[in-house]
């Protein structure tokens, strides 16, 4: 049976993408024996015990699983709950591929919990189905509330259960009395989780805790991992993610709270091929930089290492922010609009595709050559 008592049920990785998942839930009650079954196509032949995740502010028991030990490139199917009191819908996943390969993944930020909110998850699952979602912040606006979490991770589900939702703090995720302990409870993800890497075929995603933006610490991790990707040969795209812009025409936002001083270098010496951002609630897109100024203006079509491509995919569903009269000439495209953000990459080529939420329709649209 499909049971009320799970909710909430969301992928992420915390180890090796290729070869493991992590499961994570609530109920409104303690389970006896919390489990998630899983197996390859549609089996469900293994079980594996979950663990209860406590913190003082918990609206119901999270519990959280990591499934290791898989087959990468392959299908598998899970469910989660307990044998006596119920089991969520059973639903698949793919781990990431041991060999390149092509691949899609989607993006949006500053979500929230109303209808455009929930429009845009179903947006995401319309096309084809990515390998991972990226949410750089500001997720649900719970400021605190423990019920509004709730609210939102239920938005989430349809596709947090489907594919493997990567997330990083922004500033609505450090709360009032709370700091971030209901974010590092209710996600389950690498290194220090509010910083930390992951890799996918040829593609490596970092993604930076920039509220918090000059810890010493998070700096020299970030020109580390920076440096170290462009070292590895096996890393054909770096994509930097993070909550806050460093270049924007949003009325009152067009400063960065001296966040260039400290990341811009670090950005322009190692050129991660994308920049994906949020916090102002817009869509916004760079040329190709190197430091304020565009190297090349090409609308469409750019070679990898001409300068870097940042981009701001702030309408996720919660509100939209006015943009200035004047376009600034490090901008090669922006509007105001709910939309989402789908990119494929491939050997030869990263293609980002842009939609408005509203009707589908494409809003931008570039591509990025090697």
């Amino acid at each position: 049976m499909v049971a009320k008592l799970i909710g909430q049920l969301r992928l992420s990785w915390s180890e090796d993408p290729r070869t493991t998942m992590t499961v994570t839930w609530q109920s409104p009650e303690p389970l006896g024996e919390p489990v998630v079954q899983y197996g390859e196509g549609n089996q469900l032949t293994h079980t594996v015990p979950a663990e209860r995740i406590r913190y003082p502010q918990e609206t119901g028991p999270v519990y959280t699983a990591t499934l290791r030990g898989w087959t990468p490139g392959a299908w598998y199917s899970y469910r989660a709950g307990d044998a006596s009191k119920g089991w969520s819908a059973i639903h698949t996943f793919r781990t990431a591929p041991a060999r390149r390969e092509r691949f899609v993944f989607t993006a949006f930020a500053d979500h929230g919990t109303g209808q455009m909110a929930n429009l845009n998850v179903r947006r995401v699952l319309e096309g084809e189905r990515p390998a991972f979602h990226l949410i750089p912040g500001d997720f649900g606006y719970a400021n605190g509330r423990q019920h509004i979490w709730d609210k939102w991770l239920e938005v989430l589900e349809p596709l947090a259960s489907q594919v493997p939702v990567m997330v990083c703090p922004g500033n609505h995720e450090y709360e009032p009395r709370y700091g971030v302990s209901t974010y590092l409870a209710r996600f389950v993800l690498p290194g220090k989780e509010r910083y930390y890497r992951f890799d996918y075929a040829n593609t490596r995603v970092l993604m930076y805790d920039s509220v918090t933006y000059g810890d010493r610490e998070r700096v020299r991790w970030l020109e580390s991992e920076l440096r170290a990707a462009r070292q590895d040969r096996h890393v054909h795209w770096l994509i930097l993610r993070m909550h806050h812009p460093l270049f924007s025409s949003t009325i009152g936002r067009q400063g960065d709270g001296g966040r260039s001083r400290v990341l811009a270098p670090l950005i322009d010496r190692y050129r991660p091929d994308l920049v994906l951002l949020g916090h102002n609630h817009n869509y916004e897109r760079t040329y190709p930089l190197r430091g304020r100024f565009p190297h090349v203006r090409y609308p469409h079509r750019v070679f990898q290492g001409q300068g870097v491509v940042h981009v701001t995919v702030g309408g996720g569903g919660y509100s939209l922010y006015p943009l200035t009269s004047q376009v600034p000439l490090f901008t090669a495209k922006r509007e105001e609009c709910y939309h989402y953000l789908r990119a494929t990459v491939s050997e030869e080529s990263l293609k980002v595709e842009v939609f408005r939420t509203a009707d589908n329709s494409l809003l931008d649209w570039f591509e990025i050559l090697r």
